[in-house]
């Protein structure tokens, strides 16, 4: 053990003394078994660490990482020296119940010792564990005033590890490793998804998790899932990953097909907003795992829609407009509001993906759609389409429908028809079966 270092502080008229030196984890063992350590005074925090990060300091410590120092205070009473953790309280508590045996190593740990707690772990394991050094600044001949400063000290400056940099140190491996190299791609910084300061923070590499995990299980509920991901896929085999990263990047390809940067930029456009690209995404998805496709497809019909819903999509827009307008405010990253705008999005684009005429359900909202888009543009009164068929006023918007000789079907090129004329008409699409 190296010398103890004393360095004296004058404050208030007494004089602290600070002794840096590391402990082996056998000392601060023997003083828990003595009783002779506290481990939370009143003034700590009372956080307790997941047992994930348990097991990734135990990994820590078994890989000789050094990690940052402990603060703890000395006081003599009756000759014995006991000690209070000022700050390292988690860390300690961690060492100690892996010691006692109250957890094993499993995932997200990785390595020889999967599944096996202090007591298998090899007799030269065990010492080594033991002899693993705490660097240590100890504070000796301090009052209770003075120690609740310095823990101040120590914390106030600390900015607290937000939920995406906890992962990023509690489940190394492949899932991390590909929403990283995913985050990176010069689509996301084009698209301007991420502002400078979620990526600072890691909100993109989140982010990215969100849209991977769409990849391997739908939409998810908010976040609450993200660790399980994370955890299960810390090793992935590599070919389903790799089909993976591949299917992320063909949802990119086609995103930049609809939004081409220098004709229709989604960077200007609210599809950009992290609850709108959640279900575009999503959406985007499922059309291509149903097996369609947009390649070699005029999209410019397609886009005048997406124009459409980027303007009047707002909460106080009318019908379907307003309400898709909360489901990106009011529980957003719900899967019920989640999947709700992946549904409307899906219908718009499946104008252009199918290439046949949409089923009916489809048909229901688009009628929706341009109902509420008749009423946002004729706002002082409303203004009733009239029927291309007997000319005469549509009432009820009976019946949306195309031209025969429409190669795609989108709000830009449907109009309502009377039900009863539709059926009469030669150039119009009468077969609305399912």
């Amino acid at each position: 053990m190296s010398k103890e270092k004393l360095i004296p502080i004058i404050k208030g008229g007494s004089v602290m003394q600070w002794r840096s030196n590391p402990h082996p984890i056998s000392d601060f063992s023997d003083w828990k078994t003595d009783k002779r350590i506290e481990l939370r005074p009143d003034f700590q925090r009372k956080e307790v660490w997941s047992r994930r990060a348990q097991i990734m300091l135990i990994d820590t410590i078994l890989k000789n990482i050094p990690m940052p120092k402990l603060y703890i205070q000395a006081v003599i009473r009756e000759n014995v020296t006991y000690r209070s953790v000022i700050d390292g309280q988690q860390r300690l508590t961690a060492i100690f119940a892996f010691i006692k045996g109250d957890f094993k190593l499993s995932k997200p740990y990785i390595g020889e010792f999967d599944d096996k707690n202090f007591a298998d772990l090899p007799k030269q394991e065990q010492e080594k564990f033991l002899a693993y050094q705490l660097d240590t600044n100890e504070v000796v001949n301090a009052t209770e005033e003075e120690i609740r400063e310095l823990y101040s000290r120590v914390n106030k400056y600390i900015v607290p590890l937000n939920q995406q940099e906890l992962r990023r140190a509690d489940f190394p491996g492949d899932f991390l490793n590909l929403c990283e190299e995913l985050a990176l791609l010069p689509y996301f910084e084009d698209s301007k998804v991420f502002s400078v300061s979620s990526r600072r923070r890691m909100g993109d590499v989140e982010y990215i998790s969100e849209l991977l995990s769409i990849l391997i299980s739908g939409p998810q509920n908010k976040k609450e899932t993200l660790d399980d991901f994370y955890l299960d896929y810390s090793i992935w085999e590599p070919e389903s990953m790799k089909n993976t990263q591949n299917q992320f990047e063909k949802i990119i390809e086609d995103l930049l097909l609809i939004f081409p940067p220098e004709l229709f930029p989604i960077s200007n456009k609210r599809f950009r907003q992290k609850a709108d690209f959640y279900s575009l995404f999503a959406a985007i998805y499922e059309l291509q795992l149903e097996g369609y496709s947009i390649i070699e497809k005029d999209l410019i019909l397609l886009r005048k829609d997406l124009e459409l819903l980027d303007i009047h999509i707002n909460p106080h827009s009318n019908g379907v407009f307003s309400e898709y307008a909360i489901k990106c405010v009011s529980e957003a990253n719900t899967i019920g509001s989640r999947t709700w705008r992946k549904n409307i999005l899906k219908s718009i684009l499946s104008g252009t993906y199918f290439g046949k005429v949409p089923d009916k359900q489809t048909r229901e909202l688009f009628k929706e759609i341009l109902i509420a888009l008749n009423l946002s543009d004729n706002r002082d009164c409303q203004h009733y389409p009239e029927c291309p068929l007997c000319h005469k006023v549509i009432m009820n918007y009976d019946i949306v429908t195309w031209q025969k000789t429409a190669k795609q079907f989108q709000l830009e090129n449907a109009f309502f028809v009377h039900k009863d004329c539709i059926s009469r008409s030669d150039y119009l699409i009468h077969d609305t079966k399912d």
